[in-house]
């Protein structure tokens, strides 16, 4: 309990800074990856305790994990050009391919979470697991709320 004290603490001034960064003209790339790795680094902590990682799961987990989180996000930056292409500018059958290729890509991913489902469950129990799933919810509910809060 001590540990998640600390840990929202931790959130808390992360948010503080991440307000102060948006108050500023521009982030620099240095500062963006130094504000995103220590999300991380509060998202691993975060997950490990919700979870009851021992050493060796968490050793075993977290690369497992960031392949999977990496591999994600490739296929989500494929998707994203048609997200921001304004709707007007395309024809009928643009946005007909576009819709499909959406589709594809979020089959290829629910394919994808399938096999890291089994490969996190050969390190892993399957309480352990579904507390995973949930406890990563909660992080990013937490950190939109604090990020809310810090804008106000």
């Amino acid at each position: 309990m001590k540990f998640t004290k600390l840990l929202f603490l931790f959130l808390l001034l992360l948010a503080g800074s991440a307000s102060f960064a948006q108050g500023q003209k521009k982030e620099t790339p240095e500062e963006r990856k130094a504000r995103i790795e220590k999300i991380e680094t509060a998202k691993i902590a975060y997950i490990t305790d919700k979870v009851n990682l021992t050493g060796d799961q968490a050793q075993r987990f977290w690369p497992v994990y960031q392949e999977h989180d990496r591999r994600r996000n490739e296929l989500r930056q494929k998707s994203r050009h048609f997200r921001e292409e304004k709707l007007s500018n395309l024809s009928d059958e643009q946005i007909q391919a576009g819709l499909e290729n959406r589709l594809n890509i979020r089959q290829r991913e629910l394919n994808m979470d399938k096999e890291f489902m089994d490969k996190y469950l050969r390190i892993i129990s399957p309480r352990q697991l579904a507390n995973f799933y949930r406890a990563e919810r909660e992080f990013t509910k937490l950190l939109l709320e604090r990020l809310q809060t810090a804008k106000k």
